[in-house]
């Protein structure tokens, strides 16, 4: 199982949130390699503009600790069949949400997110596996 970026930040933030999705995640869990890049330049962000380690230091730890399975050429490929059948239709979903559902359906991995953007992917890409959470 893959969490996005919504469930990595949610699970910093809240305890009592992990605990709950603990319960039902029965699998090793991973992150995108984009995942990686939206947490670590939020993180380098924080530590630029405010001067403190804290958060970057964090998800370094989060990073090293968990798998981090990487965007390849076949993901790109199914990322821009995605975006066209997207654009076709007048959605609009980000680059970044595009490519990480993309990693996901190439590694038969399902997506855990707290993000409804991904419920337009699977509108026109049924092999999709995601679940958004409330």
């Amino acid at each position: 199982m893959i969490f996005d970026t919504s469930v990595v930040l949610k699970i910093l933030e809240d305890r009592e949130f992990f605990e709950k999705i603990k319960s039902f995640v029965h699998e090793e869990v991973k992150i995108t390699s984009i995942t990686a890049y939206e947490l670590l330049r939020g993180a380098i962000y924080i530590k630029l503009s405010i001067h403190s380690e804290k958060e970057m230091n964090i998800i370094l730890s989060l990073i090293s600790d968990v798998d981090v399975v990487p965007f390849e050429k076949e993901d790109a490929k199914i990322a821009s069949a995605i975006w066209a059948k997207l654009k076709e239709k007048g959605v609009f979903v980000s680059d970044a949400d595009i490519l990480i559902a993309s990693t996901c359906i190439r590694n038969k991995e399902k997506l855990l997110t707290l993000d409804k953007d991904f419920l337009k992917i699977k509108e026109i890409y049924e092999e999709f596996d995601v679940e958004v959470l409330d």
